[in-house]
């Protein structure tokens, strides 16, 4: 570091340090030699190359909680921004975190606060912990916010698991996505425990149920008008001769949308037609790849990718473990990376198994 610009560089940390102490502070119109102030840090930040929104927000904190006498010049102004743009690429690069979340994460913590921060919500749950983080991040106290999330996940997830543990986990999750606030959602989750009974037997439509569910205005209705639609379509596919599994997929597809009959009788003959091309060449997983591919946007287009995806599996997996290769193949055909999929699954087969 260039020791002329060492006293600068210790300045801005420090200055960072302090806004990042205590919780993101709000105000209404700045007095005008704030305002002024406010103006000249945040075009010094962002010349330095700091996204403007993100600048904008350091420089409203640091003249909400710091007196003139304590902000410097523009050489310590230049120095925060390039600390700030270090931590921006950090973040982007490691956590792979959005626009959005390093703007409202960083006038709150620094990368390595932020690191630790989802280190320790993956530390809560390997599968949610980063929503968890992603959550936290919000709140004008990230870290406390985390622990009132990582307590009430945890909670959650005790008190639905004795009721169907294998959704219990994706209904916590669920909540902690939405966009309620912690207390509502919370008390939509408590709530939403009593239409679990509805699920028993279709795991995946009650993922399906959680997720849409969760971003409703109220979740409890939404989810009870879901399961609703998804009975209604049943009986009706089942009454017109489809059988029962393929009719339950069917409908916890199409009972999310807007006119769940009509969608499901165009589910109905995109599988049909994708099943009926696949059987030629590959009748042992047309059924799979006829469900997986029918909501597809190009359906029949969809369907080729699996099937060249599973037969590239068998190809990778049947050098190895030619007796598992097209089970695992089964469950990794869809993935956007089917090999890796493929080798992960196949390790944790192999590792069940002893």
């Amino acid at each position: 570091m260039n020791r002329r610009h060492a006293p600068a560089v210790a300045r801005a940390q420090t200055l960072l340090e302090n806004v990042r102490r205590t919780p993101m502070r709000t105000g209404g119109r700045l007095a005008e030699r704030r305002r002024l102030l406010k103006a000249h840090i945040e075009s010094a930040i962002e010349a330095r190359g700091v996204p403007d929104r993100l600048a904008a927000r350091i420089a409203f904190q640091l003249v909400l909680k710091c007196s003139p006498s304590q902000l410097g010049d523009e050489r310590v102004w230049s120095a925060l921004a390039s600390v700030v743009r270090q931590d921006v690429e950090r973040l982007q690069q490691g956590l792979r975190l959005t626009d959005r979340l390093i703007r409202v994460g960083l006038p709150k913590l620094s990368a390595d606060d932020m690191e630790r921060l989802f280190n320790e919500m993956q530390s809560v749950d390997a599968k949610y912990g980063r929503t968890l983080a992603e959550a936290a991040l919000d709140g004008a106290d990230p870290r406390e916010m985390a622990r009132r999330y990582a307590r009430a996940f945890t909670e959650s997830v005790s008190r639905l698991v004795a009721k169907n543990p294998r959704i219990a986990r994706t209904l916590a999750g669920a909540a902690f996505r939405s966009r309620h606030p912690l207390p509502n959602a919370l008390e939509y989750l408590s709530r939403f425990d009593a239409l679990v009974h509805e699920f028993q037997g279709d795991v995946g439509f009650a993922r399906t149920v959680a997720r849409a569910a969760f971003i409703a205005p109220d979740p409890v209705r939404a989810a009870r008008q879901f399961v609703h639609d998804y009975h209604a379509v049943v009986r009706q596919l089942t009454t017109r001769g489809l059988e029962p599994t393929i009719a339950r997929t069917l409908a916890g597809i199409a009972s999310v949308g807007a006119d769940p009959l009509t969608t499901a009788c165009t589910l109905v003959e995109k599988f049909r037609d994708i099943e009926d091309v696949v059987k030629r060449s590959h009748p042992h997983v047309a059924r799979s790849v006829a469900l997986a591919a029918c909501r597809a946007t190009d359906p029949m287009g969809t369907a080729r990718l699996y099937v060249a995806n599973y037969d590239r599996i068998v190809n990778v997996i049947g050098k190895i473990d030619p007796q598992r290769a097209r089970r695992v193949a089964n469950q990794a055909f869809r993935s956007d990376n089917p090999i890796a999929w493929a080798r992960r699954f196949h390790r944790e087969v192999v590792s069940a198994n002893g």
